[in-house]
């Protein structure tokens, strides 16, 4: 993963600068398709990232009191079910 900042310059190094893909690949630190990807995106989009990449992950279920929670009774009881966790947390 590059830092935006390094996806800017990679646009400078090839659109001001006019180095080959394969130099911008060297001076970036990533792979030639990520150069790619990103000339690309710059030239359809006018961004450095793909505009239409949701967030990654999901929304969270459980809040910190339900990670205590869980984490107290694993304490209590370590070799408790994975089923037995899940009525427990239903049940609090």
């Amino acid at each position: 993963m590059l830092s935006n900042e390094m996806r800017q310059h990679i646009i400078v190094w090839h659109y001001e600068q006019h180095l080959s893909a394969y130099d911008i690949q060297t001076l970036a630190g990533c792979d030639l398709a990520m150069v790619y990807n990103i000339l690309k995106f710059h030239q359809d989009y006018g961004t450095v990232d793909n505009p239409f990449a949701g967030p990654c992950g999901g929304v969270r279920t459980l809040d910190m009191g339900d990670v205590n929670y869980l984490a107290s009774i694993i304490d209590a009881c370590p070799k408790i079910y994975l089923d037995e966790l899940q009525q427990e947390l239903l049940l609090h």
